[in-house]
């Protein structure tokens, strides 16, 4: 049902009801009222009549017929009323109309058994010694007025309802006319992303919020579209770069696989086939736990932050570290304590692959290493610095070794851990950034900038980056 049905409608049992119900208590006013005027009238006339109904009475034996001739003449009014005079001795004296047999006296106006007179009666005399005095109104003419203002109340009503419901129609045609534009203006917005927007010029305060609310609706679903876009891009990229890294050690395991096939295979080949398995599936796997990884960074609820200490949580960091890297040297420069807000375990991602990459990579020729990790706060910012004494990275190759599945050659890595690691900042609203060495070949130090407070502007920052990094 539309709108300016549902007005109308409502406008059609309202104003009825409001002229009908004021106007029945009007009515039955205006009864109680006529009542009491048709009461007060037989009482002054059964007062009026009284003296001389005393007169017929007192001298009915020898004035009977002059004092008929005295009363008789008497205009009544109306013929609907009568007089009856019953004196204690003679003919009674009828005037009018009266009913056929007199009812039971009662002291005040009263209706009669059979509901066709209004009576009043009065003695004559003390203790009614000369008669009784009636007087008599019918009941119809005063039901007939009745059922007229019952009658004209219903056409008020009527007329009320038809009036209410043509006025419905108009005036809610006209207050929903705002709202009809509206309608207009949204059905010719454009369905493609960002395009088309409703007008809040309108008057009408309730219409301009709602095409606030339409219009903030309308970006809210162009930034799902475009999330879901980028996400779906991400997801396209992500799996044939994916898909490509593996098919690499996925094809060597297979050709190894095939070669172990065969009989005639000399035992120390078959040995380092083996050791060729061993070591391509341990990168297969490597490979797989970094994307895992990478795609649960990409997945951060903003909800999860809290205030973490990074120098407590660095220094874990380092501890597991040294277990899994024997041949590595890690020295660490910690305060007591570096509170920042950020997602824990995201926070550990960077400091355990800044240190993996460090015990990876910056191997020397006697096969050890030494890293120095320092955790200090300037201003606003967090300090994570990881720098070990290896044989470094050229400086054209610092920023493309962000991008992903970006290695150098006969690197034992995924190419995924500084990808990882510059997620993670840029999630937690931080920079990364590979320092210049001092002079080529004398280490590799990578510097992370996080700040102190920091609030997301929302789950498109990751997204962001996303699309940022993508470049394989």
């Amino acid at each position: 049902m539309r709108l300016s049905t549902r007005f109308a409608l409502c406008l059609a049992v309202l104003v009825p009801l409001l002229v009908g119900l004021p106007g029945l208590l009007v009515v039955r006013l205006s009864i109680d009222d006529l009542y009491a005027e048709r009461d007060l009238r037989l009482t002054q006339r059964m007062q009026s009549f009284k003296p001389l109904a005393l007169t017929y009475a007192q001298r009915e034996a020898a004035m009977s017929r002059a004092a008929r001739i005295r009363l008789t003449p008497m205009d009544l009014g109306q013929t609907a009323e009568g007089v009856y005079v019953a004196p204690a001795k003679g003919v009674p004296l009828i005037m009018g109309m009266v009913p056929a047999s007199l009812p039971t006296p009662a002291s005040g106006p009263v209706t009669s058994a059979d509901g066709v007179w209004r009576f009043a009666s009065t003695e004559l005399g003390v203790n009614g010694r000369r008669g009784r005095l009636w007087v008599f109104e019918q009941e119809a003419p005063l039901s007939v007025r009745i059922s007229q203002l019952y009658r004209q109340h219903l056409i008020v009503t009527l007329i009320a309802l038809v009036v209410g419901a043509v006025s419905g129609l108009v005036l809610g045609r006209f207050v929903l006319r705002p709202l009809a534009r509206l309608t207009k203006n949204a059905a010719a917005v454009d369905v493609q992303v960002g395009e088309g927007r409703l007008t809040r010029g309108s008057r009408v305060p309730e219409i301009a919020e709602l095409a606030g609310v339409v219009n903030g609706i309308l970006d809210r679903r162009d930034e799902a579209v475009h999330r879901t876009a980028e996400a779906l891009e991400t997801a396209r990229a992500f799996a044939a770069t994916a898909a490509h890294e593996l098919r690499t050690p996925l094809t060597s395991m297979g050709a190894n696989i095939s070669l172990l096939g065969y009989p005639t295979l000399p035992p120390e080949d078959r040995e380092e086939v083996i050791r060729d398995l061993a070591g391509e599936q341990a990168r297969v796997e490597r490979l797989i736990t970094m994307l895992r990884q990478l795609a649960r960074g990409e997945l951060m609820n903003p909800d999860s932050l809290k205030e973490v200490d990074l120098a407590s949580l660095s220094g874990g960091a380092v501890d597991e570290a040294t277990r899994r890297h024997p041949h590595a040297r890690i020295v660490a420069h910690l305060p007591d304590t570096v509170i920042v807000r950020g997602w824990a375990e995201g926070l550990r991602m960077i400091v355990d692959n800044l240190l993996d990459n460090a015990a990876v990579h910056g191997v020397g020729p006697r096969g050890t290493v030494r890293i120095d990790l320092t955790v200090k706060q300037e201003g606003a910012f967090a300090l994570l610095r990881v720098a070990d004494d290896g044989p470094g990275m050229p400086l054209e190759l610092h920023q493309a070794a962000f991008n992903r599945f970006s290695r150098r050659v006969g690197s034992p890595g995924s190419g995924l851990g500084l990808t990882l690691i510059h997620q993670q900042v840029v999630l937690h609203g931080g920079q990364v950034r590979i320092e210049p060495p001092s002079r080529p070949g004398t280490g590799l130090s990578v510097l992370v900038q996080l700040p102190i407070s920091w609030r997301p502007d929302g789950p498109s920052d990751g997204l962001s980056w996303l699309s940022a990094h993508q470049k394989l």
